[in-house]
Formats: structure tokens, C-alpha cells, sequence
């Protein structure tokens, strides 16, 4: 008995470590596939809404196109009729407003405080894990989270920002994000990574396809391509999030999901040489200690 306990917590805890590592990465390419996304909308005159709907074009060109592959696991019938169906679609349709809200708020805002403002996801969906997934959300959990989101407030310094849109359309792209991560948690033994991604694609076409056909901008060659780019790196970040709900607790990897602030930071930093304030810094420390910190203070198991 003792060594299957100890086999089984061995598992747990490898799954528990690739769910984190998983959580970190999809920060990472996030911000840079909403920084990507500024250009677009700022360089190339096309609206957020645009934006996120070629994305889901591109993706669900691919994937009805990889349906013809043998082997392929993606089918006519997985897409139009899946597990779950209304489910899985209101957790895209979630995703892509959120999206699209993100992209508004990158616009109006630096890379920093719109990865800053937006990552109070992360409290939302600590919250929200406990209240619908019925997650025992630990002490630790909390102070975890709450470190790091002081460590965000150093970091962003409310106050600053002129854009009241951009804060909004930040804080509602945080609130529906988490919403989305909740969603995919409960669905996890119904869908898999690769469904996510498909329902997402076509949600965001059927959506957004009048919206966006009725405030047209002609896409240029350059801007097809930062298209394709941008498609490939948020796909990734949505692979990457969706696997790590599949692998570990939502509220437990939610204090992980500010670490998106400190590649926000070391972006800025790159492109506009903008050094980061000793605060700031301070606050990356906090970002990191509230996800160690998550991890360290648990509950008590019961007996």
C-alpha cells in the first residue's frame, strides 16, 4: 500500500510540475501574441475584432483541411458535433471575446499594464475554482495569490494609465478569461486540447464573421503574414493553457498565470529599452514567491 501511495503521489506530482511548467509557457507566448496583435491593429489599421477573427480563420482552414490526413483524429463530425457541444462552445465563445477584448486593451495600453491589469484572472479564477468546480482552495492558495497580485499592483502602479477603455476592456478580457478556464476544467474529461482549439476557431468565425465583414481594412501582404504568425503563437499559449487544466487544479496554477507579468516586463524592456524600476522588480520577486508559495502552504489532509 505504501508504495502505491508513494507511486501515485510521485505521478501526482510530475503531472502538478507539467502543469506548471505548461501554465508559465502559455504566459509567455500570450504576450507576445497580444504585443504581435498591437502591431497589427496600430501598424496596420485592423480592428481587434478582425484581428481575432482571421486568427480563427486560419485555424479552422487548417484544421478541416488536416481532416483529409489519414490518421487524423480531428473529424467532420468531432467539429460540428462534439461531446458536450453546447459546453465546449460556450467556453469558445468565452475565449474569443476575451480575446478580442485583449487585443483593445494591448492597444490602448503598454504591453506591461495591459499583461498587468489583465492577469487579474488569476484571483478571479482562484475564486471561481472554488465556488464551481467545488476546488478546496487552501490558505496558501489564497496568500499566493494575493502575493502576486500585490506584486502585479507594483509592477502596473494604478494610476498611471490615461486609457479608461483600456483598463476596462482589460479587466472584462481578465473576467472572461477565467471564465474560460473554469469552463475547460469541467470539460476535461470531454474534450480534448485539440477540440478546444477547433471550437474556438469556429465559435470565433460564426461570431464575429458579421461584425467584422461590415467594418472591413484591406490586409496587406505584411500584415498576412504577422497574421499567420501571431495565429501560431496564440494557438500554442491556448494549447499550452489547456493542457495544463487538463493536468492540474485551476485555482492551484492560478498564482503561476502572473508570471506572464515578467515576460510582459522583459518585452518592454527589448523593444522600448524601458528598465524596470527597482519596484517593479520587487514585484516580479512577489510574482514568483505567491506561485511558490501556492504550492508550499496546503491544507491539512484529512484523515
Amino acid at each position: 500500500m505504501d508504495a502505491l501511495k508513494t507511486g501515485t503521489n510521485t505521478h501526482q506530482g510530475s503531472m502538478t510540475s507539467a502543469a506548471i511548467g505548461l501554465t508559465v509557457l502559455s504566459g509567455l507566448l500570450y504576450v507576445l501574441g497580444y504585443a504581435l496583435s498591437k502591431i497589427l491593429v496600430t501598424d496596420h489599421s485592423l480592428s481587434p475584432l478582425q484581428v481575432t477573427f482571421l486568427r480563427c480563420v486560419v485555424i479552422l482552414l487548417v484544421g478541416l483541411a488536416a481532416t483529409a490526413w489519414p490518421g487524423n483524429r480531428m473529424t467532420w463530425r468531432r467539429l460540428f458535433r462534439p461531446e458536450g457541444a453546447w459546453q465546449q462552445r460556450a467556453a469558445a465563445a468565452a475565449l474569443v471575446v476575451s480575446n478580442a477584448l485583449a487585443v483593445l486593451a494591448y492597444t490602448l495600453l503598454s504591453v506591461t499594464a495591459a499583461s498587468a491589469l489583465g492577469f487579474t484572472a488569476p484571483l478571479l479564477l482562484a475564486l471561481l475554482g472554488g465556488l464551481f468546480l467545488r476546488e478546496k482552495v487552501s490558505l496558501g492558495r489564497w496568500l499566493g495569490t494575493l502575493v502576486g497580485f500585490a506584486g502585479m499592483l507594483l509592477i502596473v502602479k494604478p494610476g498611471g494609465e490615461a486609457s479608461l477603455y483600456g483598463i476596462a476592456a482589460a479587466f472584462a478580457g481578465a473576467l472572461t478569461y477565467a471564465v474560460y478556464q473554469i469552463l475547460i476544467r469541467r470539460l476535461r474529461d470531454v474534450a480534448t486540447t485539440l477540440d478546444t482549439i477547433m471550437q474556438v476557431a469556429l465559435v470565433g468565425v460564426v461570431l464575429l464573421a458579421v461584425p467584422v465583414a461590415a467594418d472591413w481594412h484591406p490586409v496587406s501582404t505584411v500584415a498576412a503574414g504577422l497574421i499567420v504568425l501571431v495565429t501560431a503563437v496564440q494557438t500554442a499559449a491556448l494549447a499550452s493553457i489547456a493542457a495544463a487544466l487538463h493536468r492540474g487544479e485551476a485555482s492551484r496554477l492560478a498564482p503561476w498565470q502572473f508570471s506572464g507579468l515578467l515576460w510582459a516586463m522583459a518585452l518592454d524592456a527589448i523593444v522600448l529599452h524601458a528598465t524596470p524600476t527597482p519596484s517593479s522588480l520587487f514585484g516580479a520577486l512577489l510574482v514568483i514567491g505567491g506561485g511558490v508559495l501556492a504550492q508550499t502552504l496546503r491544507s491539512p489532509e484529512r484523515s
